[in-house]
């Protein structure tokens, strides 16, 4: 995959867990965020979708190249993570989505960051 298409990727994502963390902030934290029939609730399902996709790019062009860039991050989860919401979206299970807020993103985003930094020019 070309080094434009990763980084583009890492910045997809980079930026829906910006989106999502300012979201949780301006609801007053998670629960409140992710409360049933709420505009931030489908927002944040949105921008969870964008991240999976953008996963699935970086996998689809290159199987390997996310393992490589961040190992820590189960990218196989964040890529099923998609399929998960727009398959149950009618019955998603809100402590499953608590748990990717609270304990996942961060994670993601430090392992992006630093796949980022780690990007040679014509990689």
């Amino acid at each position: 995959m070309h080094s434009d298409r990763i980084r583009q990727a890492l910045a997809d994502i980079l930026h829906a867990i910006g989106l999502i963390e300012a979201w949780v902030g301006e609801a007053g934290g998670v629960e409140k965020a992710i409360a049933p029939d709420t505009q931030t609730r489908n927002a944040i399902e949105r921008q969870l979708l964008i991240i999976s996709e953008a996963a699935i790019r970086l996998h689809r062009h290159d199987p390997e190249v996310a393992g490589r860039l961040a190992p820590s991050v189960d990218w196989a989860g964040v890529r099923g993570m998609g399929n998960f919401i727009r398959h149950k979206y009618d019955d998603l299970d809100p402590e499953i989505i608590a748990d990717v807020l609270r304990t996942k993103l961060s994670e993601l985003r430090t392992a992006c960051v630093a796949a980022r930094k780690t990007l040679s020019p014509d990689h």
